[in-house]
């Protein structure tokens, strides 16, 4: 799960060129403000490809035990 744990713990990751936190806000050269690190987007799917593998290795784990077909006789 994507919590707000996890976004704060990347707060503070290198700002991309042209950024900076000012302690709230993550500020571009041109003045525009965020709230999130400019680089939340690539964390996310970071995020996501290592929930995916985890899922993938379950699932095979899963299927090497071989589930018994209940309707066989």
């Amino acid at each position: 799960i994507l919590t707000q744990q996890r976004v704060i713990i990347r707060h503070l990751d290198p700002l991309p060129p042209g950024y900076f936190y000012n302690g709230c806000q993550y500020v571009d050269i041109f003045g525009e403000k965020r709230n999130f690190h400019p680089n939340m987007e690539d964390f996310i799917k970071a995020y996501i490809a290592e929930a995916n593998k985890e899922i993938e290795i379950f699932n095979r784990q899963l299927e090497l035990q071989g589930q018994p077909d209940l309707f066989d006789p």
